[in-house]
């Protein structure tokens, strides 16, 4: 059993949580964080009026547990919803919006009437037995390869910014492949969760994503050390002793468990013991492609485009550099001066990964010759920043039940030691929080047994 205080390796959103959700529970914690400041990818900058998601542009909740841990956490006045619905899907060169009612799929353009007609015929389809199927090859068979290709893959390179011929139904979309399994049809499936499940709600807030880990660093408070460089981690008779360098001083603590929550590229790079280190090679599998983010500022004069709704996601069949753009001025206010959008653009990932690496005029030019087609975008920009993730966001590709499983029976092999983060149990921001409140809620019980 478990006891004594808990170190949590890392301040990513998953790593907050716990830290906070532990404290609440009058357990000790402490969180070492080698950066300046909490929050990993959560980030936002405000410059010359404009406000830039570095990573998430929001968040989507349908737990109670997480919308009553921010309440708690006194982030609900400052909780924004959307002021734009309508998400485009690109086909043909124009931006085209999704249905929204059922009259509505059966008049779109987005997809033609054989494609209309194979939706129709879903329920028909007999249940596959694959038991690692890839997510591709499960709509392909159910649904047939044009949704596929014009609404699968590009909602796929807007979510990991991955590629459906690779990731795995089972671990990327779980909740797609339950459908098929539970109900054995998506659409029946979907229509009987629609009717009993809770429904999703997107939000961000007043000052940005980075609102929420500033807020979480704050309760925390002396708990969260940052500058904190790990340079030993062993396990000992109290459970875990870990040294760290905060700053040019050398600190050590022992804890009865201790908490990962870096990403899992950066696993192996901690100063970690031979018996932990000598077992973490599978995690070299968990593949991240890289992602740039260009969020460009015009004036809304020289925008055709009314840019009425979330954002537009490029199919590859279109042939673009571009994996989509968010509307963040529409979706949100106060992210641009008046008269005045941002566009947040994403480029790389899986599907073309050396855009990601292009020089930064590169990349602006790249990225306002599509959003001059596709928006009618006229003249320069006359803001930019360009964030780059040269890993970015994990991919739950085929196989990942083996990585899940290598997790599973080091952490049995080594008492009190969890690995935690978004290449586990989700990758979403509302995910990474309810995997943190679980395990802080799982250490809290074994701590009182």
């Amino acid at each position: 059993m478990a006891s004594g205080p808990v170190i949590i390796l890392g301040s990513g959103l998953t790593g907050l949580s716990a830290a906070v959700a532990l404290k609440r529970r009058g357990i000790a914690v402490t969180v070492l964080e080698s950066a300046a400041r909490a929050g990993g990818a959560v980030q936002t900058e405000r410059s010359d009026g404009f406000l830039v998601e570095c990573g998430p542009n929001s968040m989507m909740v349908n737990d109670p547990e997480v919308d009553s841990f921010m309440r708690e956490a006194g982030l609900d006045s400052e909780i924004i919803r959307p002021g734009a619905k309508k998400r485009f899907l690109v086909r043909g060169g124009e931006p085209v919006a999704l249905p929204s009612s059922p009259a509505g799929a059966v008049a779109t353009p987005l997809f033609s009437l054989r494609g209309k007609m194979r939706v129709l015929g879903e329920p028909f389809i007999a249940r596959g037995n694959a038991d690692d199927e890839s997510l591709a090859d499960l709509v392909r068979r159910r649904l047939g390869g044009e949704i596929l290709n014009y609404a699968i893959e590009p909602f796929v390179a807007g979510i990991y910014a991955g590629d459906p011929e690779k990731l795995s139904a089972r671990h990327a979309f779980p909740k797609l492949w339950s459908l098929e399994r539970e109900h054995g049809s998506f659409i029946r499936g979907a229509l009987r969760m629609r009717r009993t499940g809770p429904r999703q709600k997107m939000m961000s807030f007043r000052e940005g994503m980075g609102e929420l880990p500033a807020r979480l660093a704050v309760m925390l408070g002396e708990d969260l050390r940052c500058h904190a460089r790990v340079e030993s981690i062993a396990e000992s008779a109290a459970g875990w002793s870990v040294a760290w360098n905060e700053e040019g001083r050398s600190k050590r603590a022992e804890a009865g468990t201790l908490v990962c929550a870096v990403p899992a590229f950066a696993v192996p790079q901690l100063p970690w013991s031979p018996a932990v280190q000598g077992r973490l090679g599978f995690l070299g599998r968990i593949e991240y492609p890289p992602v740039s983010i260009v969020a460009l500022g015009f004036r809304r004069a020289e925008v055709g485009h009314p840019l009425d709704g979330f954002g537009m996601l490029v199919p590859s069949a279109e042939k673009r550099q571009i994996l989509g753009t968010i509307f963040s001025s529409s979706l949100f206010p106060g992210r641009a001066p008046e008269g005045h959008v941002l566009l947040t653009t994403f480029v790389g990932g899986a599907r073309q990964p050396d855009l990601a690496a292009l020089p930064d005029e590169g990349l602006v030019d790249l990225v306002c010759g599509d959003l001059g087609a596709l928006l009618g975008v006229r003249g320069a920009p006359v803001f930019r920043r360009i964030i780059r993730w040269p890993r970015a966001i994990p991919q739950y590709n085929r196989g990942y039940g083996e990585v899940l499983s290598a997790l599973e029976k080091l952490e049995a092999a080594h008492p009190g030691l969890h690995f935690v983060g978004n290449y586990r149990g989700g990758i979403a921001a509302g995910q990474c929080i309810r995997n943190g409140l679980r395990l802080a809620e799982e250490i809290g019980t074994r701590k009182q047994s």
